[in-house]
């Protein structure tokens, strides 16, 4: 039997970028429609997979309404893949959610709730979890992204750490439009939520939680430069090259920005590469540094205190 939905527009389109993760969908894709908030339209985006995705997103077309089932004809890699599904969405808040993720049945409803409460709220989202041992823990930082200046906003976020949960969070269309198409670079989330939270707030509620498979397409830098198609130059210096674009698409690219004028928009372009310099020093020296340390001559004396130092920071 079909669910029962009712007969206004859904307000809510749940976006699912997908390539090759044919055992996995089923648990993603269920978790948005066992969704208490009922009301909503599932697009997911086959990025020319070669296993049985294409067979499992086809079944639950056939079986539920409100599911919509596009394939790429060719791969396109993941940051056009995510372009795409954002610029198909008709819905006034949008839902990024990967394919190895899952949703807390809540999740939409209780997110949806913020946003209602709140019109200057751009992104809400659950806490982050990843299982392990049959156990939740926490996987990212909470967004307190609350300033009334926007260019605070996008300074704050680039200096901490929020990219991960930002970007799988409740959107509000309006302020996602700008920020579109997101720029096929090292960084791309970073500069795509630096846009949305320029447009407004981000917090977290602990009402609910999304549940975060660890590893994927994003499970090293190297690997994101791999699958998008980025030079050997961006995956060795990773933060350098996501400080440059994020300096070029606040000064000089994004029509986000364009009420800045131009100088404003410079300096503000400065000082968000400033803020992920000065937010990230260990990053940058890993970058330089890393393949020193994890040269197999020398990894035996340095294991222990990279994996230390490992264990005090968030996945």
């Amino acid at each position: 039997m079909l669910p029962r939905v009712t007969g206004s527009p859904p307000r809510v389109t749940v976006l699912m970028p997908t390539y090759n993760r044919a055992a996995l969908l089923p648990r993603a894709i269920g978790s948005v429609l066992a969704q208490t908030h009922r009301d909503l339209r599932v697009l997911i985006s086959d990025n020319a997979s070669e296993d049985d995705t294409a067979a499992v997103c086809e079944r639950y077309e056939r079986a539920d309404p409100r599911v919509e089932y596009s394939r790429q004809p060719t791969n396109i890699t993941p940051v056009p893949n995510f372009s795409w599904l954002l610029s198909h969405a008709d819905t006034e808040f949008v839902l990024m959610l990967a394919d190895d993720d899952w949703l807390a049945p809540d999740y939409v409803e209780r997110c949806l709730a913020a946003m209602d409460r709140d019109p200057s709220l751009a992104i809400v989202t659950g806490a982050n979890h990843y299982a392990q041992d049959d156990r939740r823990h926490k996987l990212t930082r909470d967004l307190d992204l609350t300033e009334r200046s926007p260019s605070r906003r996008v300074l704050r976020y680039l200096h901490g750490s929020w990219s991960s949960s930002a970007f799988y969070g409740l959107l509000r269309a309006s302020a996602v439009r700008p920020a579109l198409p997101i720029s096929n670079v090292m960084g791309a989330d970073w500069i795509f939520i630096s846009a949305v939270v320029f447009a407004g707030r981000a917090v977290t509620t602990h009402e609910t939680y999304l549940n975060r498979e660890q590893g994927g397409a994003s499970a090293s830098f190297a690997h994101i430069a791999e699958v998008s198609g980025l030079s050997a130059r961006a995956a060795r210096h990773p933060h350098a090259a996501i400080a440059f674009n994020q300096f070029r698409d606040i000064a000089f690219s994004s029509s986000a920005y364009a009420r800045l004028g131009r100088i404003r928009r410079f300096v503000l372009g400065l000082a968000a590469g400033a803020a992920i310099v000065t937010g990230h020093p260990l990053d940058f020296a890993w970058d330089t540094f890393g393949p020193f340390i994890v040269d197999p001559r020398i990894e035996r004396f340095t294991r222990p205190l990279l994996d230390r130092w490992r264990a005090r920071r968030p996945v």
